[in-house]
C-alpha cells in the first residue's frame, strides 16, 4: 500500500454514517441538516483531503528523519506497553496543537474552519481548514524524539482521527460512564459552541483528562443549550473563503496599524487581540464567545440542489481515487486533480448562494474532470 493513499477508501464510508445519522435524527422528528451547509462543510473536508495529500509525504519525513538520527530512546512496535504509553503521548500532542490553535491568532487562522458550521453533526466533523496539517505536525515532533517507531505514530494518528468522527453529533446524548475522562459527543458539543460559557473548551481528542488537569474542562449544561459556529460568522459557503477568513482579517489589521510591533505581533498574540488603532468599526475575533444568531441560509432552486447534488457525488468519488492513487501521480495530474477538486467545490457551493457566473465554470469543470477520470483509470 506503499504507492497509495488509503484515506480515500474511507470517504464512502463516512458518507454512509452521515446518511444513516440524518436518517436516525428524521425518524426521531429532529431537522438538525441544511443542504447548504452540509454541502459546504463535506467541501472543505474535500479541499482539506488535497493538502493532507500533498503535504503527508514531506511532513512525514520529517518525523521519520528525526526518530531514525536523533531518537532518544528505543521502543519496539512489537511490544504492547510501547501502544500504550504513545496511545497517551500522542493524544497529549494533539491537545496542545489544539489548545494553541485556538489561543495563537495564526494558528487559529489554520483551524478556525472547522468551527465556522452553524450546524452540529456529522457532516461538521468532515469540516477541517486545508491548512491545518502544515502546522500541526510539528507539535508531533517531540514523540519522533522519544523514539515513538513512525508505523506505532501513524497508525494511532489515524485512530484518533477516526474517533473523533462521532463526536460531532446531536443524535448521542450523555454517556454517564464516559464523560469526565474520555471525549464523548456531549463534551464535544460544549468545544463547538460560541456561548460564552463554552468558548475555547474541551480541546480533549480521545481523552478530557488533559482538559481536566489543565483547566479547560467544561461539562455540557441542560440550563444552556449549544449554539454553533464562530464569533465572527463566515456568511458564505466558498470554501476557500472560509478557509482564509481569519488570515484576511489579520492582514487587513497589519497593513492599517501603524506600529511595526503590532504588525508583527499580531498573528502570535492569543486568538481576540487586536491592535488598538484597529478595533473601532472592524468585526470581532473569536474572544469571549456569543449570544445565538440567525444562520447563513441561502436557499437554492431544487433543481440547482439536485444538479449541486449528483455533481458533488461525482466530484467526491473523483476526489476519493484521486487520494487513493495520489503517491504515485505524475505531478501535471496531480495539478489538474487540484484544480478540478478546488475548482468543483468553489463553484457548487456559489451556485448554491445563487451566484450564476459559477455556471460557466461549470463548463470549464466537467471536461478537465473527464481528463482526470481517464487519468487515474489509466494509472
Amino acid at each position: 500500500m506503499g504507492n497509495t493513499n488509503i484515506t480515500g477508501l474511507a470517504i464512502p464510508l463516512f458518507l454512509v454514517f452521515m446518511l444513516l445519522e440524518y436518517a436516525v435524527l428524521r425518524a426521531r422528528g429532529r431537522s438538525l441538516h441544511r443542504y447548504s451547509d452540509a454541502v459546504s462543510s463535506l467541501s472543505m473536508g474535500l479541499l482539506l483531503l488535497v493538502s493532507d495529500a500533498l503535504l503527508k509525504a514531506y511532513t512525514f519525513a520529517v518525523y521519520i528523519a528525526l526518530w531514525q538520527h536523533y531518537r532518544l530512546f528505543e521502543f519496539s512496535s512489537q511490544q504492547p506497553l510501547t501502544w500504550l504509553l504513545f496511545f497517551f503521548g500522542v493524544d497529549f500532542c494533539y491537545y496542545w496543537f489544539h489548545r494553541c490553535a485556538h489561543e495563537i491568532n495564526f494558528l487559529w487562522g489554520a483551524h478556525v474552519g472547522h468551527h465556522q458550521s452553524e450546524d452540529y453533526n456529522l457532516t461538521t466533523a468532515l469540516r477541517q481548514s486545508a491548512f491545518q496539517y502544515a502546522f500541526s505536525w510539528v507539535f508531533y515532533l517531540p514523540l519522533a524524539l522519544l523514539g515513538c517507531p513512525p508505523e506505532v505514530f501513524a497508525l494511532l494518528f489515524i485512530a484518533l482521527k477516526l474517533y473523533q468522527f462521532w463526536l460531532h453529533t446531536q443524535a448521542i446524548d450523555r454517556l454517564p460512564w464516559m464523560e469526565g475522562w474520555m471525549s464523548t459527543p456531549s463534551s464535544h458539543r460544549v468545544h463547538h459552541a460560541k456561548n460564552p460559557i463554552y468558548i475555547d473548551r474541551n480541546y480533549g481528542g480521545t481523552l478530557v483528562v488533559w482538559d481536566r488537569l489543565f483547566g479547560s474542562w467544561q461539562p455540557e449544561l441542560a440550563a444552556q443549550p449549544c449554539h454553533y459556529g464562530t464569533v465572527t460568522p463566515l456568511n458564505t459557503l466558498n470554501p476557500l473563503r472560509a478557509n482564509l477568513q481569519h488570515w484576511a482579517q489579520l492582514a487587513a489589521d497589519s497593513w492599517h496599524t501603524r506600529r511595526w510591533r503590532d504588525k508583527l505581533q499580531l498573528w502570535f498574540m492569543p486568538t481576540g487581540w487586536r491592535p488598538e488603532d484597529c478595533c473601532d468599526g472592524a468585526p470581532p475575533l473569536q474572544q469571549q464567545g456569543c449570544s445565538d444568531r440567525a444562520k447563513f441560509n441561502p436557499q437554492a432552486p431544487p433543481a440547482v440542489r439536485a444538479y449541486v447534488g449528483v455533481s458533488f457525488a461525482l466530484l467526491a468519488a473523483l476526489a476519493s481515487g484521486f487520494l487513493f492513487f495520489s503517491p504515485q501521480l505524475p505531478a501535471v495530474t496531480t495539478a489538474l486533480a487540484v484544480a478540478v477538486i478546488v475548482g468543483g467545490a468553489v463553484a457548487l457551493n456559489g451556485l448554491l448562494e445563487g451566484r450564476r457566473g459559477y455556471w460557466f465554470v461549470e463548463l470549464l469543470r466537467w471536461p478537465a474532470a473527464l481528463l482526470l477520470a481517464l487519468a487515474l483509470l489509466q494509472g
